[in-house]
């Protein structure tokens, strides 16, 4: 297959994005203790979130007390959270398969999510050092977040590719693989254990499906 672009996705696709989760609860937990005199904030925010809980996690905290948190300090939590400096490093697999690429194939990364979070994740994953391109949706209209096309087609007109030579990798099912379909990119997921959309069943059958970025999976991608 003559490729000349592999386009990433990078929550889960590159690292592991409970490690981010992990990281940015224990910034925020930190912060509440000496604000609010009690240690166990971690343990049970890691707990809800080991137990499937999502998007409101930080509504549960309580003071010494046994007081919830106002309305402006839980959103105090949440820009904490996301601008913290990330404690997050890339897996060895996606570090030695970015690292393989070199000439004609160019690399990049599109990204959803808030622009401060993905920001302070690429700088902790150095990837600004190890791709031709990053884009962050976040910070372009609403038609360049996925499954929107418009940063697969900004993509192909800045390195001036066919979309027969393009390759996007992925780990989300439900928004990762609409785009680059219908482009006629081919697509890949990377189905890691842990991931947060390990259990989710993709009903793209174009999709290769791998569990990770090793070599003997990048043989089975045809890339």
């Amino acid at each position: 297959m003559d490729v000349k672009l592999v386009v990433f996705d990078m929550d889960d696709t590159l690292f592991l994005e409970r490690s981010y989760v992990e990281s940015g609860f224990a910034a925020v937990s930190n912060m509440l203790e000496t604000a609010y005199g009690r240690s166990s904030f971690f343990v049970e925010f890691w707990q809800l979130f080991q137990s499937g809980r999502r998007g409101d996690i930080f509504n549960t905290a309580r003071d010494i007390e046994g007081k919830a948190l106002t309305a402006n300090e839980i959103e105090t939590c949440v820009e904490f959270y996301r601008e913290h400096c990330p404690r997050i490093k890339l897996l060895p697999d996606s570090a030695a398969f970015i690292n393989s690429f070199a000439g004609d194939v160019k690399t990049a990364l599109i990204t959803d999510g808030p622009q401060i979070s993905q920001r302070a994740k690429i700088l902790s994953l150095g990837l600004a050092d190890l791709l031709n391109a990053i884009i962050v949706t976040d910070e372009h209209d609403s038609s360049w977040h996925k499954p929107g096309r418009s940063a697969f087609l900004s993509l192909e007109k800045k390195f001036g590719v066919s979309r027969e030579q393009c390759v996007y990798i992925g780990d989300n099912p439900f928004k990762d693989f609409q785009a680059p379909l219908s482009l006629g990119w081919k697509a890949i997921r990377v189905r890691r254990p842990g991931g947060l959309h390990e259990n989710q069943v993709c009903h793209y059958p174009e999709v290769v499906e791998v569990p990770d970025l090793f070599k003997g999976s990048v043989e089975k991608m045809g890339i």
